[in-house]
C-alpha cells in the first residue's frame, strides 16, 4: 500500500472558483455505486467472514467487543457520512481524476487474510500494537501548532489502540546548491518569486531512542529557496529513514511509526507540496501539517511562494491566491499567537489528515460509497471540506480488524473532541450515540 497526497504545479485558472453551469463529472471510467452497491459492501448480518484469532494476539482482550461486528444498527450513522458521496464540483476534484475502485468488506477481510481465511497476511501486521507518532523538527514544535498529545488522544480515541509520542527527530541542514537561471515551468506565469534563486539540498536527520540518546543519523534530500530562505524535504528519503528506524529501533510492539511535521514536503519535482505520504508494506508513514495553517495563502504554480495574512476567518477554507492578485500584505513567517477558533480549526484539519492516513495503514481503501473521512480529496479545498468521521461501511472494516466496542468509541471520541474544542464533531458523536442506546432499548 502506497498512498499519496500531493498537488501538483496547477495553471491559475484551474484553482480558480467554477461558475454554476460548469460543473465537471466524474471521471469517465469510475463506476458510481448504487444503493444495493452499498448495501452489499455493508456485508450480512449476522457476517459470515472468517476472522482468526491472530488479530487479537497483542490486544488486551477484556476490551474487545466482537459481537457488534454483528449489529446492523451500529452501522447505520445518522446524518452526513450515511449520505452517498456527491459529484465532483471542480475538475480537479479527486473523484474527477481517479477512477477509484470501491473497497467492500469482503474485499477488505480478503486482502488481510490467506486463501483459505485462516491466517493473517504479513500486511495486517497483528503482533503490532501501539500507533507512534513521531515529531519531526527542524528547530521546534510551535506553542502554535496541533498539539501532540491531543492528537495521541485522539488517535487512542478513534481506533483504540495505545499511541504514544517518541522523542523527536530533528533535520540539520547540511548543504544547498544554487540555479542561477532559475524560470518558471512551461505554462506558469512568471511572479517576484519566482525570478529568486532556487536549488537542491542535502540535509540530515537525527534519530533518538526515548531516553535522548542518538541512535541513528542518515542524509535526506530536499530543495532551497535562496530568495525567500525557505525549504521542502523529499518525502521519499524521510520514509526510507524512518522505515530503517522502526526496523532497527522501534519494531518491537508498535503497529507502525508516523512521522508528523510543520516543515514542508514534496515528492517529485514538478510538485507544489506534498502533504504526506505512507509505505503500507512498512508500516511507516510521514505527513505534514504546513499547508494546512489557518493563515496561509500559497501561490498555485510555486512551491516556496506563501506567507501569512494577518487576519482570518474559520470558514475561509480557500487556502490559494491568484498569481496576477498576489495579496501585499503576506508575512514571511506565521503569526505567533492564534485565535481559539483558528486553533480548533489547525487542529481539526491535522487530526482528519493524521487519521485518514493512518486509516490507510489499517489497509482500508478511499472510499467511494459514502461521505467518508476516508474519501479521496484532490486539493486542499476539498480536503478541507471532508467529513470527520467514517461511514457505516468502513466503520464496520475497522470493527473486524480492531474488534473494538462501537459505542464505546464513540464515547471516548465524543470527550476528547469535546475535550480539543471540536464542537460540531462532538454533536455528531453525541447524536450516534443516542441512536445506538434508542436502538439498544
Amino acid at each position: 500500500l502506497e498512498c499519496l497526497f500531493n498537488l501538483k504545479d496547477l495553471t491559475s485558472h484551474q484553482m480558480t472558483k467554477r461558475k454554476r453551469d460548469d460543473i465537471p463529472s466524474f471521471h469517465r471510467d469510475f463506476e458510481i455505486p448504487t444503493n444495493d452497491d452499498r448495501t452489499a459492501a455493508l456485508g450480512s448480518f449476522p457476517s459470515t467472514l472468517p476472522r482468526p484469532d491472530a488479530l487479537w494476539q497483542s490486544t488486551d482482550q477484556n476490551h474487545l467487543s466482537l459481537d457488534d461486528l454483528d449489529e446492523k444498527f451500529l452501522y447505520q450513522p445518522t446524518t452526513q457520512v450515511n449520505q452517498k458521496i456527491p459529484k465532483p464540483r471542480d475538475e480537479l476534484d479527486w473523484l474527477a481524476q481517479v477512477p477509484e475502485e470501491a473497497q467492500s468488506l469482503q474485499q477488505y477481510v480478503e486482502f488481510l487474510t490467506t486463501r483459505s481465511g485462516k491466517r493473517l497476511r504479513p500486511v495486517a501486521n497483528a503482533s503490532g500494537n501501539t500507533i507512534c507518532l513521531l515529531p519531526i523538527i527542524t528547530d521546534e514544535w510551535t506553542a502554535t501548532a496541533p498539539d501532540l498529545q491531543s492528537l495521541v488522544r485522539m488517535t487512542q480515541a478513534f481506533f483504540q489502540r495505545p499511541a504514544t509520542v517518541l522523542k523527536p527527530a530533528v533535520i540539520v541542514t547540511k548543504k544547498t546548491r544554487e540555479v542561477k537561471n532559475n524560470r518558471p515551468s512551461r505554462g506558469q506565469q512568471r511572479s517576484k518569486t519566482t525570478t529568486a534563486k532556487c536549488g537542491s539540498a542535502k540535509f540530515d536527520i537525527h534519530m533518538y531512542n526515548q531516553d535522548g540518546v542518538q541512535t541513528s543519523k542518515g542524509p535526506i534530500i530536499g530543495r532551497h529557496n535562496n530568495g525567500t530562505n525557505k525549504n521542502q524535504f523529499q518525502v521519499d528519503s524521510l520514509l526510507d529513514r524512518l522505515a530503517s528506524f522502526r526496523e532497527n529501533d522501534h519494531k518491537d510492539n508498535n503497529f507502525c511509526i508516523m512521522g508528523v511535521t510543520l516543515g514542508d514536503l514534496y515528492d517529485s519535482n514538478d510538485d507544489l507540496f506534498c502533504a504526506g505520504m505512507a509505505y503500507g508494506g512498512s508500516k511507516v508513514a510521514v505527513f505534514s501539517f504546513h499547508r494546512y495553517h489557518p493563515h496561509m495563502k500559497m501561490s498555485p504554480q510555486t512551491w516556496w511562494d506563501y506567507g501569512y495574512t494577518s487576519k482570518q476567518t474559520a470558514t475561509d477554507n480557500y487556502s490559494y491566491f491568484e498569481i496576477d492578485k498576489r495579496p501585499k500584505l503576506l508575512t514571511h513567517d506565521p503569526p505567533s499567537t492564534l485565535r481559539d477558533i483558528l486553533q480548533v480549526e489547525w487542529s481539526r484539519r491535522s487530526c482528519k489528515l493524521l487519521l485518514h492516513e493512518l486509516g490507510h495503514l489499517y489497509a482500508l481503501d478511499h472510499c467511494v460509497f459514502n461521505k467518508c473521512l476516508m474519501n479521496g480529496t484532490g486539493h486542499l479545498v476539498e480536503d478541507f471540506a471532508a467529513p470527520f468521521h467514517v461511514c457505516g461501511i468502513c466503520l464496520r472494516k475497522l470493527q473486524w480488524r480492531l474488534g473494538f466496542s462501537v459505542e464505546g468509541r464513540y464515547e471516548e471520541l465524543e470527550g476528547v473532541m469535546k475535550e480539543m474544542g471540536l464542537t460540531k464533531e462532538s454533536r455528531w458523536t453525541q447524536q450516534q450515540i443516542r441512536s445506538i442506546r434508542k436502538s439498544r432499548a
